[in-house]
């Protein structure tokens, strides 16, 4: 079993900017790694959120999510064995614009590490995207990107979860928060580009923690080596990821 707070990935952002998503280790296989995650499944065909080791999957068609098979491949993804350090419940306003500075102390303190962050409660609004899946071989996640579709989900109930990423890992991951979300009931959810919190509601349970170990695992497939992955431009990364920093 994987320490706690250490953070597992499975290859790099860059080479989905490159298309490169034929393969990848099981989910089987990735729960080995901890128990709270998020990545995406094979040609980019939807996207996926592990909590409490059940993981979920986000169709590109924003239709109902599907629970993953244990056999299906992920060709990126980052895992961690949750267990917070910080836990605060919040009735204040929240947002995503201000989510840095409810994980006070650990920002900006450890915002040279990595910190894992689970959002559990009630929402005013939730605000997902959702990218299509590859239509050919090594279509690029540049490309997929803009036909992105937004869906919003209101006054619901529910559990966020994901990663800060710090500055400097942009290509291996994104800089900044980037989240994805399930209702309770495990219906509907995405990749999340925004939410709302509001004062007066029954608020939300906020954990969190620093991690300093953290572990990148490379693709060693022929389709990974066919060509030079290079550094995608961070506007680039963030246009696609909808991640806040």
């Amino acid at each position: 079993m994987a320490e706690p707070n250490t953070l597992y990935q499975y290859s790099i952002l860059n080479a989905l900017m490159h298309g490169i998503s034929t393969t990848g280790p099981t989910l089987s296989e990735v729960l080995k790694h901890g128990d709270h995650g998020l990545g995406t499944i094979t040609h980019l065909n939807g996207e996926i959120v592990i909590l409490n080791s059940k993981a979920y999957h986000f169709p590109p068609d924003y239709t109902n999510l599907k629970p993953l098979p244990p056999t299906e491949q992920m060709p990126f993804l980052m895992i961690t064995r949750f267990e917070p350090t910080l836990t605060k419940r919040l009735s204040a306003p929240l947002s995503m614009s201000t989510l840095d500075k409810a994980l006070a102390p650990l920002l900006p303190a450890k915002q040279n590490h990595f910190i894992s962050v689970k959002i559990e409660g009630s929402f005013s609004v939730v605000r997902c995207r959702f990218v299509p899946a590859q239509e050919r071989p090594r279509q690029s996640l540049k490309e997929l990107g803009q036909r992105v579709s937004p869906v919003e989900f209101r006054d619901v109930k529910g559990t966020l979860f994901g990663f800060w990423s710090p500055e400097y890992t942009n290509g291996f991951s994104v800089a900044g928060f980037h989240l994805h979300f399930v209702a309770e009931g495990g219906e509907k959810g995405g990749h999340v580009t925004g939410f709302e919190v509001d004062d007066g509601g029954e608020g939300v349970v906020l954990g969190a923690a620093a991690i300093k170990d953290y572990r990148v695992e490379l693709p060693d497939s022929e389709e990974f080596q066919e060509e030079v992955v290079t550094n995608a431009q961070a506007a680039d990364l963030h246009a696609v990821e909808g991640a806040r920093h």
